[in-house]
């Protein structure tokens, strides 16, 4: 008969429930407390004394379903249906890989339970530290540099170069077109709009720009953290060239391109100016 040590029982499925949500929490970009990481880590636990005394319900897979939902819940609160599966699948992933090296850790060499847990966090940690760096270090790989040339107005000669970065979370569209947006900072296009135009961006009272801007004009909705349903003002530009500079013969032209202008700093340290969207280059 197995002898089951309830306080190192508690220890083990506290330790091993904080670091799957943590890594749930790392993988899945849904930010959360180290307090309610514990909370949900706690439910775990209590989970796993109740199977000492009640063992219907809580062995089924409706109980082990019940049981991750509610850890998910508290852990995270997520806002709506779709981040809850998302979170959930994330969840799952980092679940059944440590379930996997667990059993490895047993089948591999006589390791006792309390070895073993230990094993399976540290391994299971650096393992998926390994795979998120790698897949932070292609996406850095991705996101590259460039030079884009902006022209509001084509019968002018009025146009900037900005330096620009890739940016492949820019997935902002324009709903008239379809096509993909720049979002440039304010400040960088300004000389090359009238003083009004961009005092009414500034004060977010675009819907009050009249004359040929009110043509170029676009509302581009999107969601950020804290924004559910905001709006982003641009401009149609006349002209669009993404390149090395104005003598490169490798600069790509875009038509009907919307310029979304933006109050705050792309960059803490300056290096670029605007955001492009991958299609662009692509």
């Amino acid at each position: 008969m197995q002898v089951v040590y309830l306080d190192v029982l508690i220890v083990e499925n506290m330790l091993m429930n904080y670091v799957i949500l943590h890594i749930s929490s790392k993988t899945s970009g849904f930010a959360t407390s180290k307090i309610k990481l514990a909370s949900g880590a706690a439910i775990g636990t209590l989970y796993a004394i109740l199977l000492l005394f009640i063992k219907t319900f809580f062995t089924a897979l409706a109980g082990k379903i019940l049981l991750s939902a509610i850890m998910v819940f508290v852990t995270f609160f997520p806002k709506n249906i779709k981040d809850f599966f998302k979170i959930s699948a994330f969840f799952y992933t980092v679940t059944f890989l440590f379930a996997g090296l667990s059993f490895a850790a047993l089948y591999v060499g006589n390791i006792g339970v309390s070895g073993n847990v230990l094993i399976t966090v540290c391994i299971g940690y650096l393992l998926i530290s390994v795979i998120i760096s790698h897949i932070k270090k292609k996406q850095k790989d991705i996101s590259f540099a460039a030079e884009v040339y902006i022209q509001f107005d084509g019968n002018s000669d009025a146009g900037v170069w900005l330096q620009a970065m890739v940016d492949t979370g820019n997935s902002l569209k324009d709903p008239f077109s379809g096509k993909p947006v720049i979002v440039a900072e304010i400040g960088a296009v300004e000389k090359i709009i009238p003083y009004e135009v961009c005092d009414y961006i500034k004060q977010n009272t675009a819907e009050y720009i009249e004359g040929e801007w009110s043509k170029r004009l676009r509302l581009i909705p999107y969601k950020a953290v804290g924004t559910e349903n905001g709006m982003l003002a641009g401009f149609r530009a006349d002209v669009v060239r993404i390149g090395g500079d104005e003598n490169d013969k490798k600069i790509i032209e875009l038509n009907g391109i919307v310029v979304c202008l933006c109050t705050d700093v792309l960059s803490d340290n300056e290096e670029y100016k605007a955001l492009l969207a991958p299609e662009m280059i692509a």
